[in-house]
């Protein structure tokens, strides 16, 4: 049977001074007891070198001078109760069994309480290269690659002309066929996707050609500038995994596996869709910032300015 009443003292009032965990027994100082968030529970075991959670190697606890030890309500010394206050054998309570100001608050002109223990809210710390440069955000990794995809679009639009210029008559076909029914009142013709569907050959040719010119665009800006159109707009540079700093270009190796790829899923639609999205969101997860095609290359986008 625990000396402690189950349930007593109960918790300050409006919140929980220590998240659950094994704290020393604030009847034994050789053994531990179980604090379940709220209360003292029965269970309770040897101490051990390893200390609770929130405690450090060597015995110290965060926010806690040396060699002293915060109970679940906080304040220093066994059991989380200032000195004079405490348990009294047979369960009952001494007088001052809390700090001054009842429940854990300081009364006029008393130090503040030390935190709770647990885990301590930290200011997260922007990512990095290796010499201390902000890695890129995703958002404005989104904002270059809209900005490239429409413009690397365009110049495949204007290669690939000639086979959407095989569509045209069907185009036009139809809206002849369209106007001569509006004018004898007869029902339109439908103008079906297997209407306007290429031939299979066309497709390959239409993916090859947004194939050569993506690894073209991509692929020569980031070896001579280290940057897309894109990038160069919203202040992006893409350097080797390492100093963020380094003035080396790209090698030939690095700037082609890079924009392989990215651009081929992306090139070839609908089959590798799972592929396009995942490497677009990877960045929000990844410790380094990096896509699957950064990944790939060996490489980083650093935001410049």
């Amino acid at each position: 049977m625990s000396e402690i009443p189950i349930g007593s003292p109960p918790a300050p009032p409006g919140r929980h001074a220590a998240p659950q965990g094994w704290y020393p027994d604030p009847v034994d100082g050789s053994r531990e007891r179980y604090w379940d968030g709220w209360s003292w529970s029965r269970n309770t075991r040897p101490s051990e070198a390893a200390g609770p959670a929130g405690r450090n190697v060597g015995g110290a606890y965060p926010g806690h001078p040396a060699g002293q030890q915060p109970g679940p309500y906080g304040g220093h010394g066994q059991g989380g109760f200032q000195q004079g206050g405490g348990f009294q054998q047979g369960g009952g309570f001494q007088q001052g069994g809390f700090p001054q100001g009842g429940y854990g608050r300081p009364g006029y002109g008393q130090q503040q309480p030390h935190p709770p223990i647990g885990p301590q809210s930290q200011i997260p710390v922007a990512a990095t290269t290796a010499d201390g440069m902000p890695l890129a955000g995703w958002g404005w990794r989104c904002l270059a690659a809209i900005i490239d995809l429409i413009c690397y679009s365009i110049l495949a639009t204007v290669f690939a002309l000639p086979i959407y210029l095989k569509v045209l008559p069907v185009i036009s076909q139809y809206f002849a066929e369209t106007v001569a029914a509006a004018q004898t009142g007869r029902q339109p013709p439908m103008l079906t996707p297997q209407d306007l569907a290429m031939s299979t050959t066309d497709q390959l040719l239409l993916t090859g050609i947004m194939i050569v010119v993506g690894m073209l665009y991509f692929g020569l800006f980031w070896r001579y500038l280290r940057a897309t159109p894109g990038h160069l707009i919203c202040g992006l540079r893409v350097v080797a995994v390492g100093p963020g700093a380094d003035p080396e270009r790209l090698g030939w190796q690095q700037a082609l596996i890079r924009a392989l790829v990215f651009i081929v899923p992306f090139a070839i639609g609908s089959y590798l869709l799972f592929f396009v999205v995942l490497n677009a969101l990877m960045p929000l997860w990844n410790a380094n910032r990096q896509a699957i095609h950064d990944i790939a290359a060996k490489t980083q986008l650093v935001k410049i300015k």
